[in-house]
């Protein structure tokens, strides 16, 4: 007699209810417990086991979306094995009145009169850098209201080669320069660097042939094109070599403090830079610097391109500045790499590269995405954004295209990021620094100090001094890591925790109930096949089955 399917399944449900590790699954089938009981006890094991399950679901969800947290570190890292931060000054004077008298220049060309081509050159030159107030009445010193000469001078302005011949020279920009409280040599220490806001002097950032691509070496002749490869010149700031730094590994085991980019023993006054700048009031002009005189500070990592038309601490004439700095170390796990950069929002070294810088930041890549924006939009880049050789340097009678570049740009990439696509996809880097500063300043007394002294100083007179403080605030740092939220036997653990305290279950009852759906079946199969095949039926049998179809063959009691 062949057994029907529905009462197999009965019979396995209700033996495997029986025999279950699963917490109230055998009240369910217990004969002597009511059926009110019953139904009870099967609310309760349904109602847990829904629990149990979307606990575990969100448990896993929220372990894929968000695969990390950020957590301070266990222990303090010492100043040491960070590096000292990059300083960018940029004077607001940005001429020598003996190479060019831009007021007298500027006026002269706002009562429409006559300019030489050398003049038409500067002129245009310095609408790039200086203030809103410097313009003409009809365009940016444009072809239109100008001579031959002033249209020849549009054609090959040669923004950064001009800047650089109209500079304050570097020996008479610096007085003196201490770093670890030793003097140094000026120009050892602080390399020329064209930026945004014209010609500006960094400490302690990588060299352009370490933070550009091979492609831009004409940019550093451009900037120091009287820098010697041999003698002396060869201490320049400008041919200082990274010695094994990057910021995602730090510096290397053999690297000792002489290393570059420099860093510091200690905190405090004696382990920071101290340096000495002076103008002259003779080369005070408010057409180009505008109202605010004296200096643009920014403090940066070595590795990154200061934009001070951004981020800038306003340093005026005749004052002593500390600027106190505490650094902001994040890091990430090693381990954090086989997640994709959105899961863990950075990136690290080996994943984005960029057109025409060697080291990836987000500073870097935004920079680079409005060079490239730029391109697209008005068909040439700035002075002070990284380019090929034949990419063409925007006039300036091009200045409006450019500025309004970078607003566009903005609004563009608030709609992409609404959009869930970020334009410029610039994501910061796995390990970053941040210097958050603290700071504080004095005016310099200059007269009194003269009127003091027994000898008078008579080169001093006229001068506006700075003088600049940077050292970090203590010895030792906290500081942020990027860790794992949960790995897997932290997930194991948690859905295993759930399982026995919501159920009782374990990894065995998931094994029983594998077991009861798919071995226990099969096996029953495959004896019912067995016995089928081996057992045959008796000759009395045979003949009882023949005449009646009534009789039924009763087994054996067996006690």
């Amino acid at each position: 007699m062949r057994v029907h399917r529905g009462t197999i399944l009965k019979h396995l449900a209700r033996e495997y209810f029986a025999s279950s590790s699963c917490h109230g699954m055998s009240y369910i089938v217990h004969p002597k417990v009511s059926i009110a009981e019953r139904v009870c006890w099967s609310f309760v094991v349904v109602l847990s086991l829904s629990v149990c399950i979307s606990a575990i679901v969100i448990g896993h969800q929220k372990w894929i979306e968000k695969p990390m947290i950020v957590s301070f570190s266990a222990r303090p890292i010492p100043v040491w094995k960070m590096p000292f931060p990059a300083i960018t000054i940029c004077p607001q004077t940005r001429i020598d009145v003996e190479k060019f008298n831009i007021t007298e220049v500027y006026l002269r060309a706002r009562a429409n009169k006559t300019l030489a081509p050398d003049e038409w050159h500067k002129l245009r030159a310095l609408t790039h850098v200086c203030s809103s107030l410097m313009r003409s009445k009809n365009d940016f010193y444009g072809t239109s209201g100008a001579t031959s000469e002033s249209a020849l001078a549009a054609a090959s302005e040669q923004v950064v080669e001009q800047l650089v011949n109209m500079s304050i020279p570097h020996d008479e920009l610096f007085v003196s320069c201490l770093w670890s409280f030793n003097f140094r040599p000026c120009e050892a220490l602080w390399a020329r660097k064209v930026t945004e806001n014209g010609v500006c002097y960094s400490f302690n950032m990588l060299s352009s042939a370490e933070l550009y691509t091979a492609d831009q070496e004409f940019r550093e002749r451009e900037v120091n094109p009287d820098v010697r490869k041999r003698g002396f010149k060869s201490l320049h700031a400008s041919k200082m070599r990274s010695t094994g730094w990057t910021m995602e590994n730090g510096y290397t085991v053999g690297e000792d403090l002489l290393a570059y980019p420099r860093r510091t023993a200690s905190g405090g006054f004696k382990g920071g830079a101290i340096v000495l700048m002076k103008a002259h009031q003779t080369n005070r002009e408010y057409i180009c610097s505008g109202a605010l005189q004296g200096y643009k500070v920014t403090i940066h990592p070595p590795d990154e391109f200061p934009r001070l038309s951004e981020y800038h601490i306003r340093v005026p004439p005749m004052q002593a500045v500390s600027i106190i700095v505490k650094p902001r170390l994040l890091t990430t796990q090693k381990n954090l790499h086989r997640y994709p950069p959105t899961k863990r929002q950075c990136f690290f070294s080996d994943e984005r590269k960029l057109r025409f810088f060697r080291v990836y930041n987000e500073q870097n890549c935004e920079f680079e995405c409005l060079t490239n924006y730029t391109l697209a939009t008005c068909g040439c880049v700035t002075f002070a954004m990284p380019r090929e050789n034949t990419t063409r340097v925007c006039s300036a009678h091009e200045k409006r295209c450019y500025k309004s570049a970078v607003t566009r740009l903005m609004e563009l990439d608030e709609l992409s990021e609404d959009r869930g696509q970020e334009m410029c996809d610039c994501l910061p880097a796995c390990t970053t620094i941040k210097y958050d500063v603290e700071l504080s300043n004095d005016w310099l007394n200059l007269d009194a100090m003269l009127a003091s002294m027994i000898r008078r100083e008579s080169g001093m007179e006229g001068m506006e001094p700075m003088l600049l403080y940077v050292y970090f605030k203590d010895n030792k740092f906290l500081y942020i890591e990027r860790v794992e939220y949960m790995n897997f036997n932290g997930e194991l653990a948690n859905f295993g925790g759930i399982l026995a305290l919501l159920s009782g279950m374990s990894l065995t009852s998931l094994a029983e109930i594998l077991y009861y759906i798919f071995v226990r079946p099969l096996g029953l199969w495959v004896k019912a096949l067995y016995v089928r095949a081996t057992v045959q039926p008796s000759a009395p049998e045979v003949q009882l089955r023949s005449r009646s179809a009534s009789v039924n063959l009763v087994r054996p009691w067996i006690p």
